[in-house]
Parts: structure tokens; sequence; C-alpha cells
């Protein structure tokens, strides 16, 4: 992909925030807050706070080779053994955007007709996806800032209009479980981040104000999970753990009638999220490949990409097995850790060790030539 298509800071984080929103659509409250609804708060603050150690590596690495991702990075100081680096985030950001397509799938089975073809709309939800990652970033961005601006209208809409059944008598003491919960819900926050992957893939695209982007990022997805998990327990108090998609029953309990029922429009908002999740998460796969062939990509080769993140997910939504393993925390966990900064601190190690070879042998150049 060009360098000179590129995005400001602006877009590229106005889409990581739809994408957060994305995933916190699909919030569950059991594995979310466990005994208190109100834990999920200081959980997704804790995953914040972890998060910004975990972006170090990479903003470090980006200041120092500001022209090139992370793939290219790899192959430039491990060689050869660099483009497994490559290959490991495109399977990341398939499989990770296949658990996405998998929780609307579950959504659409569970809450609008268990017969609904679903799987015909995660096709036509990815073929949008793949043309917008092969017209590249701009377009994406300029897609995601329209659905941002829908995504917080109809957000300061649906808030207010449930506001009116919040009751303080459905809240819970914070941390009445211990500690136990607050871990597991940040890990959870944090293992389904992909902003630190993408990150490292992505920022050599983006221009402008990249840390302050980073940090109001961080600042607006804590603050608009923050209220939605305080209104989900304020208003649904117990219930909202019977319910698999607790959002979407929050948007259900409106007292307005022409607003009672919300599937069309819960639905839309999570389609056309997942829209932009999906082809920012092809768009940096087609950089990692374009790492591969030396430059070269091809509208086949997002096709493909689109077709193995849709058979991941009508697999994943179709078999307990593959959710077990696939949604499994841990896993996501350790491979956030791994790809969010791992990987960046190994190409640190290596371009700091290459920097004192090249400087011992160059000293010792200069020794023999005194000798001469």
């Amino acid at each position: 992909m060009e360098r000179q298509h590129t995005i400001s800071a602006a877009q590229f984080f106005g889409m990581e925030f739809v994408s957060r929103i994305t995933i916190t659509i699909a919030l569950n409250a059991q594995y979310a807050a466990g005994e208190s609804l109100l834990d999920g708060i200081l959980s997704y603050l804790l995953a914040m706070a972890v998060g910004v150690l975990l972006a170090l590596p990479v903003w470090v690495l980006h200041r120092q080779e500001p022209r090139l991702s992370i793939g290219e990075a790899a192959v430039r100081f491990w060689g050869s053994l660099g483009k497994l680096v490559p290959l490991g985030y495109i399977l990341y950001f398939l499989v990770m955007n296949g658990v996405s397509l998998a929780l609307f799938q579950l959504f659409l089975l569970d809450n609008v007709n268990p017969d609904f073809p679903a799987v015909l709309i995660l096709l036509v939800l990815v073929a949008v996806a793949v043309y917008g990652a092969w017209r590249g970033l701009e377009t994406i961005a300029r897609t995601s800032a329209c659905v941002l601006v829908l995504l917080l209208l109809g957000t300061v809409l649906v808030f207010s209009l449930v506001a009116r059944r919040f009751d303080t008598e459905n809240l819970e003491p914070l941390l009445a479980g211990g500690p136990a919960q607050l871990l597991r819900g940040g890990a959870l926050f944090l293992s389904r981040t992909s902003l630190f992957a993408e990150m490292a893939v992505l920022l050599p695209y983006v221009r402008g104000r990249k840390g302050l982007g980073f940090a109001v990022w961080m600042e607006s997805t804590s603050l608009y999970v923050g209220v939605l998990i305080l209104l989900i327990a304020g208003c649904l108090g117990q219930y909202a753990y019977t319910q698999n998609f607790p959002v979407y029953a929050l948007m259900s309990i409106t007292e307005v009638s022409s607003m009672q029922r919300l599937d069309g429009v819960f639905t839309g908002v999570w389609l056309m999220g997942l829209i932009v999740q999906s082809a920012c998460a092809l768009t940096a796969c087609k950089v990692c490949a374009a790492t591969l062939t030396k430059g070269k990509y091809s509208l086949l080769l997002l096709t493909v990409s689109g077709g193995a993140m849709v058979g991941l997910g009508f697999a994943i939504g179709s078999s307990y097995l593959f959710q077990s393993v696939l949604m499994d925390t841990r896993l996501w966990l350790v491979l956030t850790g791994i790809l969010g900064a791992g990987v960046p601190l190994g190409i640190l190690a290596a371009r700091k060790i290459s920097t004192l070879v090249g400087i011992l042998v160059s000293r010792k150049i200069r020794r023999e030539r005194g000798k001469g």
C-alpha cells in the first residue's frame, strides 16, 4: 500500500472508536462483570491502564522506524524468519474478526429469527468490507466518520430514553465479590482489544498527532463503556445476567411506543460497525500480505481473506467446540500480549543488537586501519 494514501490521527482513532463500540455491543454481563455489573467499569479502566504499557513498544518502534509496518520491520531485522510475523498478524485479524462475526450471527439467530439465513448477511457484510479495504484507508475513514456520527446520535437518544428507568436500588457495591472478578473483566476487555496490533501495522499510514488521538480514544471509550455499564446495571439489575446481549435488552425497555422495537436500529448499528471493523482488519491484512509479496496485492487476495473470515465466523457461531476454543479469554489475552507488545519488543531488541554490532564492527575496522 503506497505511503501517500494516509489518513489523519483523528480518522484512524475514530475508526478504532467505532470498532471498540461494536465489540462492546456484544457485551455479556456474566463474563464482563460477574457478580457486580459496576465492577465492569473498574475492569475497563484497569484494561486501559495495562493497555498503555502494552502500547509503549509499538510507539517506541514507530518513532524509530516511522515508515515501516511491523511486518516490514520484522523482515528487515530478522530476515526470512521475520516473514512469520506478518503471517501471524494476518491470522490474528482473520480469527479475531471471525469471532466478532460469530457473535453477530448468534444475535441474529437468538433475537431476530432462528431460521434467518445469517450467513448471507455475513457474506454481504464482508463483501462491503472487502470493497472498502480494496479502495483504501481513506474510504474506510470517511465511512467510519458517518457511522460514528450516527452511532453517537443514536447513543444520546437511547441513553436519554432508558435513563428514565434508572433505579439506584439495582446498583450493587463495588468489589463486593473481591478483586477476582475485577481481574477477570479486565482480562476480557483487554483480550478483545485489537487496537495494539492494528497500530503496529497501520501507524505508518497515519499522520498527525497520534499520541493525542490514542489518549482521546482511551478516554472516550472509557466514558462510553462506563456510562453503558452504569445504565445496564441501573435499569436492568439482575435481569442483565439472564441476557446474552444485555445492551440489546437495555434498548428494548424504552417507554416510547414508537421506540419499543429497536431490533432494526440495533442490528443496523451493529452491522455498520462490523463493516468498519472488518474493513480495517482486512486493510491490515493487505499491508501484511504486501510485505510477503514484495508490495503486490490483489483484489483476489482480499476476497479470499474475506471468505476465510466469513467461514470462520460461521464455523464459530455454529459449533460449541469452536466457541469454547476461539472465544477463550486466556487465548486472546496471550495473543494480544504477544502481537501487541511482544513482537515489537523483540524487533526493538534486534534493532539494538544490530546497532551495537555495527558500532563494534566499525571500531574494529578503524583500529585495523590505524595499525596499517
